[in-house]
């Protein structure tokens, strides 16, 4: 799962929304994703070596890759489980995926790292990638993130340590309106997109 709260104006957010995804050269240190948390050894495979013997699938991720935010997040909100929109100055995002999808969420990160390009000037803002299919809340009891990456204008760069305590009181808010809309979807797969996500990601064109 993803989450983020990015300062950004609305002309910011649409610019970002059909902006093509960047290279991973937009990220400082991408071996280091896991570096610190809970995954430490892990290797990211950013380079998706370890899907050489399945070449439909590397396609597909790379095609995924050339996209915008635009196109990846309508895909995204047709099947439910995302807040995507832009809200009270800000890009506000929280997405859920009930099964873990490592070279899925690196997408998502590369586009996140893009919107550092159309956010507003200052400190550099934290995306948390946390794990667990169970539950979709931010990191409970002590969990810790599978990764923290920090977007600023100039790029992003992923942390080894971050103070998760504040970071999860940042997020609460898209949380809160992440979980109301699960509770009243009720279980049954009727996710109500409106207000959740912006209606510029809804019609999908761009």
């Amino acid at each position: 799962m993803l989450a983020t709260r990015m300062p950004m104006s609305r002309t910011g957010f649409e610019a970002w929304l059909d902006a093509p995804l960047p290279g991973l050269d937009i990220i400082e240190n991408p071996a280091a994703m896991w570096t610190g948390w809970v995954d430490d050894a892990g290797d990211p495979d950013w380079d998706l070596a370890d899907l050489a013997g399945y070449p439909a699938a590397v396609t597909a991720i790379r095609e995924a890759r050339g996209s915008t935010p635009r196109r990846l997040l309508a895909a995204r909100a047709a099947g439910g489980s995302t807040v995507a929109r832009h809200h009270d100055g800000a890009l506000e995002l929280y997405l859920y995926d009930y099964h873990a999808d490592t070279y899925g969420t690196q997408t998502s990160l590369l586009m996140l790292a893009g919107a550092g390009r159309h956010a507003e000037a200052g400190a550099a803002t934290p995306v948390l990638h946390w794990g667990g299919d169970v539950y979709p809340d931010l990191p409970l009891g002590g969990d810790q993130p599978l990764a923290v990456l920090l977007v600023d204008r100039a790029g992003a760069r992923f942390v080894d340590r971050y103070p998760v305590d504040a970071l999860i009181e940042r997020l609460r808010p898209v949380e809160a309106v992440f979980l109301a809309a699960g509770e009243a979807a009720g279980g049954e797969g009727d996710w109500a997109a409106e207000g959740l996500v912006d209606p510029l990601i809804r019609d999908g064109a761009g």
